[in-house]
């Protein structure tokens, strides 16, 4: 069994250099059960939204994008050109199947690891505001430890991560959106215990990275998410689920890169776009015993009202992460 903790968080908070700042992230926390089968259905306490919550939203009747013809497909996913489309969907349980078989050996496998985190924060002028040598209203720069720790039990296998300042835990107080985190699971996803949350289609095979790789899309299915992404609002929090497309290497089955839209815009909450991009590479960490496969880079991109943003996150030097205790002698 798995069961997934996932909330992204938009705020609007203070204004910084004359742009209000918006803090949007996620905080994530998988469970897996070692006593269930890896395609076992998930069970874990449910925080589905209500039927009510789904029938006064536009998601319900929603369209994923994969079900649409492929110049609308591509239109709206521009790193589909050159995809080759799939002319059956007999490969897709095959390829699941396969993809799954890797996320359960590297959630197996996974130590505690801790990376250096580099993220810059852009938003760009507004069309009403003229043309200008500066075309962003705001840069913000800022350097971090990344950390994800996998504690083994007998119950089971929890996944969680932090941002670290000087050996401390961010916090809005001294960095910029401590809460854009999550990336580093987010393959588990298709782990076979989460399959069920969402619709599956092959579409077809591409080049990416100079890989051959097999590309699904996914959407979620809103009864059957345990824990979906909402949106915090000032005095206001919503439901989001998404869709989105994954690139799966072909020799080895391990995804290269994951693309995640809004299921649906949200106008009502003024929220018209949110994409997430993560390109996943082979990380090699001296004394972990073998290869991992974990993010290289993160580009966010969301349009709130009249504001566009553009957040990347790349990551470097991973390493396994030793905590350190220090012991002090009894004070008389």
């Amino acid at each position: 069994m798995v069961y997934r903790s996932f909330v992204r968080v938009l705020a609007l908070t203070t204004v910084v250099s004359g742009w209000t700042r918006l803090d949007v992230g996620s905080i994530t926390s998988w469970q897996v059960d070692n006593k269930a089968s890896p395609g076992a259905q998930q069970t874990s306490p449910t925080a589905n939204p209500s039927a009510s919550e789904i029938e006064s939203n536009p998601w319900a009747k929603a369209r994923p994008y994969f079900e649409k013809p492929f110049p609308d497909l591509r239109a709206n996913v521009p790193e589909l050109k050159g995809l080759a489309p799939a002319t059956s969907q007999d490969p897709l349980t095959y390829i699941l199947d396969r993809a799954g078989e890797k996320c359960v050996d590297l959630l197996s496998r996974i130590p505690n690891v801790i990376s250096r985190e580099e993220v810059t924060t852009l938003v760009p002028k507004p069309p009403r505001m003229g043309v200008s040598i500066e075309p962003y209203i705001g840069i913000q720069r800022e350097k971090f430890d990344y950390l994800l720790l996998s504690k083994h039990t007998e119950s089971g296998t929890k996944l969680e991560e932090y941002r670290m300042v000087n050996g401390r835990p961010a916090t809005t107080a001294t960095a910029l959106g401590q809460l854009s985190q999550g990336f580093t699971s987010e393959w588990l996803r298709i782990y076979p215990g989460n399959r069920s949350e969402s619709r599956f289609r092959y579409l077809g095979q591409q080049m990416m990275d100079q890989h051959h790789v097999f590309v699904l899309g996914f959407a979620q299915i809103p009864e059957s998410v345990r824990f979906p992404a909402r949106f915090q609002l000032p005095g206001k929090e919503v439901a989001i689920f998404l869709q989105g497309v994954m690139w799966i290497d072909s020799r080895d089955f391990r995804i290269l890169r994951m693309r995640e839209d809004l299921l649906v815009p949200r106008p009502d909450i003024g929220l018209k776009k949110f994409t997430t991009t993560i390109r996943f590479g082979e990380v090699n960490i001296a004394k972990a015993g073998s290869s991992l496969w974990l993010p290289q880079e993160v580009v966010i991109e969301w349009e709130f009202k009249t504001q566009t943003v553009q957040r990347r996150h790349r990551y470097s030097d991973y390493r396994l992460y030793v905590a350190k205790a220090k012991v002090l002698p009894a004070t008389p």
